[in-house]
């Protein structure tokens, strides 16, 4: 009978394999790179051949690593499965969300300390990315998205519709007449990593009051909404960006919105694997985030922009 290898050893590969990388593996499994390197070597001498190459700033697998890497994935995912069968899934360790950059600065990060207060056992990490995660590699236990709703092998909830409007400060010297006048006004743009023509542009948001002209002084297109917003505030011009991203500043009045015609777009969707739908942890982060969801759809810019979606 084969003799299984050491679970530490099993376990440092497995977290290396995903990160590829033996510090971020370390910083998941709270132990030292080192520590990590060390059981990833008593795995290779015991199994006789090399798993990874170690290039200068992370790993690469073998030919022989990436045979064995999702065996051994599939191997602690099942011990989770198992783990979450018995019922021994409580509500302490880590929750580990991913989410948009935009939404993870300006909606989700102030709320967090809310559920930290409800959950004192349990600890948020979040990554802020918005490329599309993979659960496994990076063991996400789940993610809100930007997007229509269109994910067949995952389960998801509807979180909230978004919308997007010209912003400016409230100073901003902008003509007194309508939203054609923004044709020739310094202007600012949010083209997000993954930008289509779907997307809402300045275009787009001219052409819902029935203007043709196209804007002629885009003064920046940023890829970060936070960068946007700051340029507005700053009183560089006028931002194209979503209601969510910009409603403290609107509700403390450091932002205004100069002219009607909020453009529908994508909605935000909580989405994970459907094995982790059954953990607890991830349970109750949902009910939280919806009960959140509902309480800004009641505040006085959610009745104005959002209402009940």
């Amino acid at each position: 009978m084969t003799r299984l290898p050491p679970l530490n050893s099993l376990r440092a590969f497995d977290a290396a394999s995903r990160h590829l990388s033996f510090k971020l593996a370390a910083e998941e499994l709270c132990v030292t790179p080192t520590a990590i390197s060390h059981q990833v070597k008593t795995l290779e001498s015991q199994l006789g051949v090399k798993l990874f190459h170690r290039l200068t700033r992370s790993l690469r697998l073998t030919t022989e690593g990436a045979i064995y890497a999702p065996f051994v994935q599939q191997a602690f995912g099942k011990l989770v499965e198992g783990s979450i069968a018995l019922g021994l899934d409580d509500l302490e360790g880590e929750l580990v969300v991913s989410t948009t950059r935009s939404f993870a600065n300006t909606w989700l990060s102030p709320r967090l300390p809310k559920f930290k207060k409800a959950n004192p056992d349990l600890s948020v990490r979040l990554y802020s990315s918005d490329d599309p995660v993979d659960f496994q590699r990076l063991q996400i236990d789940v993610a809100i998205r930007y997007g229509f709703g269109d994910y067949p092998d995952l389960h998801s909830a509807w979180v909230l519709d978004d919308c997007v409007a010209a912003v400016c400060a409230p100073d901003f010297p902008l003509p007194s007449k309508g939203p054609e006048a923004l044709v020739d006004q310094p202007l600012i743009s949010y083209e997000w990593g993954g930008f289509t023509d779907v997307d809402p542009d300045w275009n787009g948001w001219l052409s819902t009051f029935g203007i043709t002209s196209k804007p002629s002084n885009i003064v920046a297109t940023y890829s970060d909404e936070q960068m946007c917003l700051q340029a507005a505030l700053d009183g560089h011009g006028v931002a194209l960006v979503s209601l969510i991203a910009a409603a403290r500043n609107i509700e403390d009045g450091s932002l205004v919105v100069p002219f009607g015609g909020p453009m529908k777009n994508k909605s935000y969707y909580l989405v994970c694997p459907k094995l982790n739908a059954e953990r607890k942890k991830v349970r109750v982060f949902q009910d939280w985030l919806l009960d959140e969801v509902d309480i800004f759809r009641d505040s006085p810019i959610g009745r104005r922009y959002f209402g009940d979606g």
